[in-house]
């Protein structure tokens, strides 16, 4: 019986697993045992190529591209991953502890090629987010690794009054990590009402938003939400519109 249950667990781990991300895998183990039977860069270079315009042409352009930069891609996730995390600890920021406003970092499905190839968010953009909220004079605090459970305490706690989201997701859902999506209807109760919630993330043009559940009609217009796709210059520029508001705004009071 524990055996049975034991091969049940790895037959579901399997089907888990995106074919991109194997075929990504065994092509990069395949490179390494050619570069150290050969010892030929050249032949590298050539048995690359020849994986990445197959499996490319297998999946169409949009992957062809993807396949032939997938090591530029991943070197990069891997340094926007961790220049995100030097910089939240390097400038001791407020982390996993209620504010004013809160930010929530969502993750990648690591089950997913573009899990691995996609970077979640740059550093460049919470920088700029900083910034922003920094003009709004707000008091803020980070939650790098939520889980439903953080987020329900987060949606519950009256006096967090503004919530930001960034990740992947779209207008009715969020990736919080590998095994937690969040549903946006959930939060479909007056408990959960907050001032604004910025879905900083890539939406869609039907349906409704988190906004559309939890915040004031009067307020959804200045919460940043996107009805389609997103990119982080994007992103960027309307932060900034943000900052520019509020730094605008303290001239005119000190005036």
């Amino acid at each position: 019986m524990l055996v049975k249950n034991s091969q049940n667990k790895f037959a579901k781990f399997i089907r888990r697993i995106d074919v991109e991300l194997i075929l990504f895998f065994l092509g990069m183990a395949g490179l390494v045992y050619i570069g150290v039977s050969t010892h030929s860069l050249r032949a590298m270079l050539f048995s690359y190529i020849f994986f990445a315009t197959i499996i490319g042409l297998l999946y169409f352009w949009r992957e062809l591209f993807t396949f032939f930069f997938a090591p530029i891609f991943l070197l990069m996730w891997i340094w926007q991953h961790f220049s995100v995390k030097r910089y939240l600890r390097k400038n001791k920021f407020k982390i996993n502890a209620p504010a004013e406003t809160v930010v929530i970092l969502g993750h990648s499905n690591w089950f997913l090629l573009e899990g691995w190839l996609k970077p979640i968010f740059f550093v460049s953009e919470i920088k700029q987010l900083v910034k922003t909220m920094r003009a709004e004079n707000r008091d803020f605090s980070f939650y790098p690794r939520a889980g439903l459970v953080d987020v329900e305490n987060i949606m519950r706690n009256k006096n967090i009054s503004e919530v930001y989201i960034l990740g992947h997701g779209n207008s009715h859902e969020f990736q919080l990590g590998t095994d937690e999506i969040l549903y946006y209807c959930e939060f479909n109760d007056p408990k959960y009402t907050k001032q604004f919630v910025h879905q900083v993330h890539c939406g869609d043009k039907h349906g409704k938003s988190l906004i559309d559940y939890v915040v004031p009609e009067e307020n959804r217009a200045r919460c940043f939400f996107f009805r389609e796709p997103i990119t982080g210059p994007k992103i960027i520029r309307e932060l900034k519109k943000r900052e520019l508001v509020a730094m605008q705004k303290m001239a005119a009071d000190d005036k």
